[in-house]
């Protein structure tokens, strides 16, 4: 009965962090933007990234591909661009975490890591196409840095209980799991 939990709520808090994206450029427009940088919120990326170390493969995949959709429609208006981006997010980090421990660290540093790669993507399939002009180094210091060094800021304020609340997420299901296999064991 657990079970519902595991995969209607990572999608409520993708849609809630898509919405939180978009709520937070608007209200903050300002601010987010100044003549040094401009801060770009990925609360969905972040989301996903932290998804990414917890939740099985396939919800995984399936999670990436309809975010990306849906980030596609709603902000970039090219079908295309971030599904691939957040598809490849999930495979680096389903291989990645056979090899690391998710430790809060780890998965930060993963986070900056991940979160830069998906920026030149993104950066570079726009530069393919011709939306996008400036040059790359132009990208690094106007962009890049101060998307990452505001996403890391909110990783580190939201990211332990948020990794924790999934943990327990997925503990809850591990448990129950358990204890039905358990309970078939018996009876048989």
């Amino acid at each position: 009965m657990a079970n519902w939990k595991k995969i209607t709520l990572p999608i409520f808090l993708l849609f809630f962090t898509l919405l939180l994206d978009g709520g937070l450029t608007f209200l903050f427009r300002e601010q987010l933007s100044t003549a040094a940088t401009l801060i770009i919120p990925r609360l969905v990326v972040l989301t996903l990234i932290m998804f990414s170390f917890y939740l099985e493969p396939r919800q995984l995949f399936i999670l990436a591909f309809a975010s990306g959709f849906i980030y596609d429609s709603y902000y970039s208006g090219v079908l295309g661009i971030y599904i691939a981006a957040f598809i490849m997010i999930q495979y680096l980090i389903v291989q990645i975490r056979k090899m690391i421990n998710p430790h809060f660290y780890t998965i930060l540093l993963v986070n900056i890591v991940i979160l830069s790669l998906m920026e030149l993507f993104v950066f570079g399939a726009y530069r393919i196409i011709g939306l996008a002009d400036m040059t790359l180094q132009l990208f690094l210091v106007n962009r890049l840095s101060g998307t990452l060094i505001f996403n890391t800021v909110v990783f580190l304020i939201i990211g332990y209980p948020f990794r924790e609340w999934i943990k327990m997420l997925v503990k809850v299901d591990e448990n129950k799991a358990g204890m039905t296999k358990k309970s078939n064991v018996s009876i048989r």
